[in-house]
C-alpha cells in the first residue's frame, strides 16, 4: 500500500478497481484543514484522463506491470499482430491500445507490452526510431531559406517533413512522441 503523500510521476495505482497511472501531482495546503494531493490520472484500461484530489493519508494498492518482449508483424484497422519472443507464438491486440502511434511501427520491430493481471495495458514504442527514406523530392536550387522543408516518404509509408538536404536512401531519426524529424542517421 502507498499513501497519496508518496505519489511519484508514472506510478500505477489501483483506483476504483481500475489501474491508473499518475501523470501529475501537487501538494496543496489550504489555510484551514489538512493538506491534499491534486492529481491527474490516466485510466490504463480506457485511456481517459481525469483530475482528482486525495487526502494525504488516503492509501492505494501500487500495481507493478509485467513486461513482455514482442516482435511487431503488421497491423490493420482493428488489430495489431505480434510474435511473442519467449513463446514464439503469434497473437493480436486491439489497435486502440496504441492509437495513432501505430503509424510509427515497422515490420520486425522489437517492442515491449505492459500487462497488469495478464491484461495488456500499454504498447511501449521507442521515443526515437530510425527509418530509411524511400522517396524524397529533389531540393530545388535557390530554395534554401532557413527552415525550408520538404515531405518525404519513409519505409513504413509514413510521410514526414524534413530539411531539404534529406534525400532518397538516407536514414533519419524520428521522434515518435512529437512525430517530427530529429536528425540524419548513419545506419
Amino acid at each position: 500500500m502507498v499513501s497519496a503523500s508518496d505519489f511519484t510521476k508514472g506510478m500505477i495505482i489501483e483506483y476504483e478497481n481500475q489501474p491508473c497511472q499518475i501523470l501529475e501531482y501537487t501538494f496543496n495546503k489550504p489555510g484551514k484543514g489538512g493538506g491534499f494531493m491534486k492529481t491527474k490520472l490516466r485510466n490504463l484500461k480506457t485511456g481517459s484522463i481525469f483530475e482528482i484530489n486525495f487526502r494525504t493519508q488516503d492509501t492505494f494498492k501500487e500495481l507493478e506491470p509485467e513486461h513482455r518482449q514482442v516482435i511487431f508483424i503488421y497491423y490493420n484497422n482493428k488489430e495489431i499482430f505480434f510474435n511473442d519472443k519467449e513463446t514464439n507464438k503469434r497473437f493480436s491486440l486491439p489497435i486502440s491500445l496504441i492509437g495513432n502511434k501505430a503509424k510509427f511501427l515497422k515490420t520486425n520491430m522489437d517492442l515491449d507490452i505492459s500487462y497488469i493481471n495478464d491484461e495488456p495495458i500499454n504498447i511501449n514504442i521507442p521515443i526515437k526510431i530510425t527509418y530509411k527514406v524511400v522517396s524524397a523530392p529533389p531540393a530545388i536550387k535557390g530554395n534554401t531559406s532557413s527552415g525550408a522543408t520538404k515531405i518525404v516518404t519513409l519505409e513504413n509509408n509514413l510521410t514526414l517533413s524534413t530539411p531539404l538536404f534529406i534525400k532518397e536512401g538516407d536514414y533519419i531519426v524520428v521522434n515518435t512522441e512529437k512525430g517530427e524529424y530529429v536528425e540524419r542517421s548513419n545506419d
